[in-house]
């Protein structure tokens, strides 16, 4: 079957078609009016999606925490509103930063009783905020780990600015030349996090029941990254960090679950990380978005996985992660 992309173009020109080929299929306006949402999926073959936020990820960076939290009141409120449109078809995601946990745990028993059971939290602790380790995240932690819903750490929400964004932005050459390693680094960034704080920081050994899920940082790293932890445990003594409960590099395969949209080498990590693990995510409609006809493009990207796999990637991980019942 063909596949109809909607991608940001190369050129002003390319870029601007790319934006009328979206309104005219009606794709941009599935970001805010969920009967067309759902009469995307439909024509698209969709049994339901995970709706993460798209400005609100930018604002999880604002300073001015009492702003942060009234904004993400407002946007947990719309959210809600959005997916209760269809809550089968509709998954809502609800935005929960952690500067102030007292008021974190009772915004995400409020977001439960609405229909949101996947916080986002910041990828990593923002600036002049304890790092996740601390005991003073606890409390949340453990209403997470009790409620069983999975914690999203998203790109874009952490503290490595989004290197597009600063692109459009007045910089000089030099800052110009760094953006493809600002974009490693974005894209890196949430290897520290899980290192420093999830894994040998404890948070994953004290809430076994805790569930974490990295968005849209694709799935290529995970080996190297696996190794790495592995390495840390054997020359543990020198680093001084604590003994696990288990190999460090085993939270990946049964702790941590990834989200990718296009890795190119997805398949070829997949066996290694465990398809379990592993879900597929069509971005859209953003840039790397695909469109109505997924399935050629897709079914490429996982060519070199079993057809069992390949059903865990698509649908059954996520179901698994989620709880949702066959109907």
């Amino acid at each position: 079957m063909p596949v109809t992309r909607v991608r940001q173009g190369t050129t002003y020109d390319s870029t601007n078609a790319a934006r009328i080929q979206a309104n005219e299929k009606g794709f941009s306006a599935c970001g805010y009016d969920p009967e067309v949402r759902v009469g995307f999926q439909i024509e698209a073959g969709l049994d339901a999606e995970v709706l993460n936020p798209t400005t609100m990820h930018g604002i999880m960076r604002n300073p001015d925490v009492e702003v942060l939290k009234a904004c993400s009141e407002v946007y947990n409120d719309w959210e809600s509103e959005f997916v209760s449109h269809d809550p089968k078809r509709l998954i809502g995601v609800s935005v929960i930063p952690l500067h102030d946990t007292g008021w974190a745990v009772r915004e995400l028993d409020r977001t439960m009783k609405k229909g949101l059971l996947n916080p986002t939290i910041n990828c990593q602790a923002p600036d002049g905020c304890l790092p996740y380790r601390h005991r003073s995240y606890d409390r949340f932690w453990a209403a997470a780990s009790e409620a069983g819903v999975p914690i999203t750490l998203h790109i874009l929400t952490g503290r490595v600015l989004d290197t597009l964004i600063m692109a459009r932005t007045d910089q000089s050459q030099e800052e110009r030349e760094g953006n493809p390693g600002s974009w490693i680094d974005l894209s890196s960034e949430i290897q520290n996090v899980l290192a420093n704080d999830f894994i040998f920081g404890g948070i994953l050994d004290r809430f076994p029941g805790l569930k974490i899920l990295c968005s849209e940082f694709e799935v290529s790293w995970v080996p190297g990254f696996m190794a790495r932890l592995d390495q840390i445990e054997v020359i543990a003594a020198r680093l001084d960090v604590p003994k696990l409960k288990m190999k460090a590099s085993e939270y990946m395969l049964s702790r941590v679950w990834h989200g990718f949209i296009d890795d190119t080498a997805a398949a070829f990590c997949i066996p290694y990380v465990g398809a379990d693990q592993v879900m597929w995510g069509s971005d859209f409609p953003h840039t790397r978005s695909i469109g109505l006809e997924v399935h050629s493009d897709l079914g490429r990207l996982l060519e070199g996985l079993p057809r069992q796999d390949q059903v865990k990637v698509v649908s059954a991980s996520v179901a698994t992660l989620f709880n949702w019942s066959k109907n």
